[in-house]
């Protein structure tokens, strides 16, 4: 209900602002959701007259209350009661009767759709989640790109927006090629066997350590030149071999795609494991591979090329170069304002005598030895989501580290000709370890194995000693649900711009503000639900019956549509997170300071009040992934 009624205000505004003889276009985010508790304020507010006022140089006051007139004489939506003025602010107030009962016939008839939108036309977004590198164990940090992206693709979903997943898989690049040169060194078959990805670790892990440690002997000098030559021609050995065995899987060559295709089906297999625990699907698992091989990444350097957009470099390097004056609103395909001409970079490369030093950073899709590289293979990927999918928007969550990165992709991708697709970085905070960075080359990391085992072991606990009514056979379904609602939920509310210490004790704590919290107040609104002979029908109740307490509980219910709103403008699902935990709280004091079942006056009131409350923790709940238990 108060979603509708803020939209029909600020419809209302609009002809209001013009009727006063004003000149100013009313936006939506103009109007404002006050507390329900400031009768001062009302339960919108708009404070509009402010920029009208300073615009025509009139006073404020003398401008919101020729505005409130007009609006009074357009006439006030229904559930509005009144408009006042003050202190330059328009405020609305809702007539709480009519408020109630608008919001739960909504919530009633609407039920699982109550908060959803739908849209003539809606933005084709595909979106780049999770995306692990194969050959290693999903860690922490993909836990959190995984359950964030999880939870913003579903409420994208939800506000009418045609969403696709791609599980944008790593496993194209350099590094499969040391990967593949260090297991026909050293890999063993049969614990291959056992354990796939754990062995692919350790080659990786021991590749990458013994690279550190003859480069640390190169740096700081060995004891005799032949130590120091032998080392020097270790380590050639070692990374002309990678290079090698790259170059022999781009070409192609069986030898090296049926191994790498082993690592990759063993990855896949693995991560699907842990996906299906989470309850986390895609609609894709379009790897780097992909484009590397099917030509995608070809086309891009061809059409850079071609279009005078890249230029080579005197090592036979292809890259674009990309201008201080180029960055800003770069993914806004309405805002972006990019020079794609070579002019500038050529005096610039002429002026400081090299690539390295001119004065713009180039943004490279072509090495030296002819190798593409990440940007390549995310150009192609763009390229192929406008060709293929009509996106309209290409979305990355992707950690904060990457955010230059992005900003340079999204200026290349501008040059190259991607105009009209809304190009997005949903960044989110790294995550570290109280001993420091997290770092697979150094073995330093927390797998998602171990933070589902550990929040499992907690949970079921939790049950044994806390269950009402549990069955031996029910602990363990019950417990993990319990433990998913636990890490989703921490992941989610947790400030997605933070970086963040993870420490594995706290992040599966059940106490204090937690997903299985808003889990328990879901459960009790059951609970109520099941010791009522029946629940009412909404239109039969009686507003005028409810309190204080009651109408807080409405209100917030209300707030729901407008709490997705905000999730989906700012690409982030915590708003909806910390609504519902606001929500249980809310919840909590209600059944604390009313009587229900039992009530002398306004029992049918409240059990519809706790049909449409549980109503709404089903719908906001559901889109974090988080299950809903008819018994804790």
């Amino acid at each position: 209900m108060l979603s509708a009624t803020r939209r029909r205000l600020v419809e209302g505004l609009r002809v209001a602002v013009d009727d006063a003889g004003y000149d100013r276009a009313i936006e939506d985010s103009d109007v404002e959701l006050e507390a329900f508790d400031d009768e001062e304020k009302g339960e919108f507010s708009t404070a509009v007259s402010f920029a009208i006022g300073a615009d025509a140089g009139e006073n404020p006051m003398a401008v919101a209350g020729d505005i409130a007139d007009a609006h009074r004489a357009h006439g006030l939506p229904e559930g509005v009661s009144e408009v006042s003025v003050a202190n330059g602010h328009i405020n609305y107030h809702l007539d709480p009767e009519a408020m109630a009962r608008l919001t739960l016939e909504t919530i009633d008839g609407e039920g699982d759709a109550y908060g959803s939108r739908e849209r003539a036309d809606p933005d084709t977004i595909v979106a780049d989640v999770s995306s692990p590198n194969i050959a290693k164990p999903l860690h922490v940090g993909h836990l959190r790109n995984t359950i964030l992206s999880d939870a913003l693709m579903n409420i994208l979903e939800e506000r009418g927006h045609d969403v696709t997943r791609d599980n944008h898989l790593g496993d194209w690049g350099t590094q499969f090629g040391n990967l593949l040169h260090e297991y026909v060194e050293f890999g063993d078959e049969a614990e291959f066997e056992e354990d796939p990805i754990a062995h692919l670790l350790d080659l990786y892990q021991q590749f990458e350590q013994r690279d550190g440690m003859l480069e640390d002997v190169e740096e700081f000098g060995a004891l005799t030149e032949e130590f120091e030559a032998a080392v020097a021609d270790e380590r050639a050995h070692h990374t002309a071999a990678g290079k090698e065995w790259f170059a022999r899987l781009e070409r192609g060559e069986d030898a090296a795609v049926d191994r790498w295709e082993q690592f990759r089906e063993a990855s896949i297999e693995r991560f699907e494991g842990v996906y299906d625990e989470l309850g986390v699907d895609f609609d894709r698992w379009l790897g780097e591979s992909f484009y590397a091989r099917e030509g995608w990444t070809d086309g891009v350097v061809e059409k850079a090329l071609d279009e005078d957009v890249a230029m080579r470099g005197p090592d036979e390097s292809v890259f674009i170069p990309i201008y201080d004056d180029d960055y800003e609103d770069a993914g806004d395909p309405e805002a972006a304002s990019v020079d794609a001409s070579l002019d500038r970079a050529r005096e610039m490369v002429d002026e400081a005598g090299s690539v390295e030093d001119a004065d713009f950073d180039a943004f490279y899709i072509v090495k030296s030895d002819g190798s593409t590289v990440y940007g390549t293979r995310d150009l192609a990927t763009i390229d192929y989501r406008v060709s293929e999918f009509d996106a309209d928007q290409s979305v990355y969550v992707v950690a904060s580290e990457q955010n230059r990165y992005f900003q340079q992709l999204f200026v290349a991708a501008r040059k190259m000709g991607y105009t009209d697709v809304r190009l997005e970085h949903i960044d989110y905070g790294m995550i570290s370890l109280p001993e420091g960075s997290m770092s697979t080359r150094g073995g330093q990391i927390v797998t998602v194995r171990e933070v589902l085992d550990a929040a499992d072991e907690r949970a079921r606990d939790i049950v044994r000693e806390k269950g009402r009514n549990v069955e031996d056979d029910d602990i363990e379904p019950l417990a993990r649900k319990i433990a998913l609602a636990t890490v989703k939920y921490g992941m989610v509310a947790a400030n997605r711009g933070k970086d963040i210490t993870f420490d594995i004790d706290e992040a599966v704590s059940l106490e204090g503000d937690t997903g299985p919290y808003v889990q328990y107040a879901t459960t009790r609104a059951y609970s109520i639900l099941d010791s009522a002979e029946a629940v009412p029908d909404v239109v039969d109740i009686d507003p005028s019956l409810f309190n204080d307490t009651d109408y807080d509980l409405i209100y917030h219910l209300g707030r729901y549509p407008l709490v997705l709103d905000r999730c989906e403008e700012r690409y982030d699902a915590a708003p909806l997170a910390h609504y519902l935990l606001e929500l249980a709280h809310v919840f909590n004091s209600f059944y604390h300071k009313n009587r229900v079942l039992d009530a002398e006056s306004a029992a049918e009131e409240r059990l519809a009040l706790t049909a449409t409350t549980a109503q709404v923790f089903e719908n906001g709940l559901g889109l974090l992934g988080i299950e809903t238990l008819a018994e804790m």
